[in-house]
């Protein structure tokens, strides 16, 4: 093995792993979904087009490294996470600064991702980067639209969420 591939296998590893939160013993994905969440909550900017430009880097990075990640872990194994923060981004995506939102946002991801209604689920088994983002970016849709109506909702009745 080169020096070469050592080094790629090293920094896919990292991005696979997001910093080796995936090598968490239970439940990596929640991990990785709840580190995202508190960063975005941080440095997410405010402009919707710039959310999805950065949603969109992470989901083309996040192929090829899936890709890539799979011929040294396996196929989507426990310890690629790359694609719960690109999901987790996605259910965050326009969501208010606040925590309520945040965390609905978070619980609602986490739910469409172990259920994985449809298409979800059938793009799971996609072989490469595609079938291990795509699924959590259907989840993070999915959680997106839920968490606007909730809010949407709560605004309609009156209830602040601050």
């Amino acid at each position: 093995m080169t020096q070469e591939n050592v080094r790629e296998g090293w920094v896919v590893k990292l991005l696979a792993t997001f910093f080796y939160i995936g090598y968490l013993p239970k439940a990596p994905g929640t991990w990785a979904s709840f580190v995202t969440a508190v960063i975005l909550y941080f440095v997410w900017p405010p402009q919707w087009y710039v959310q999805f430009l950065i949603i969109l880097a992470v989901y083309l990075i996040g192929v090829e490294i899936g890709t890539r990640a799979e011929t040294h872990l396996g196929h989507d194994a426990r310890v690629i996470v790359i694609d719960e923060v690109a999901g987790q981004m996605t259910a965050l995506f326009m969501a208010p600064r606040m925590i309520v939102p945040f965390a609905l946002g978070f619980l609602l991801f986490r739910l469409f991702d172990i259920i994985k209604p449809p298409p979800a689920r059938q793009w799971e088994s996609h072989r490469g980067g595609r079938g291990v983002m795509n699924d959590d970016i259907a989840a993070g849709v999915y959680a997106a639209v839920t968490m606007q109506f909730l809010l949407a909702l709560m605004d309609n009745w009156g209830v602040r969420y601050f």
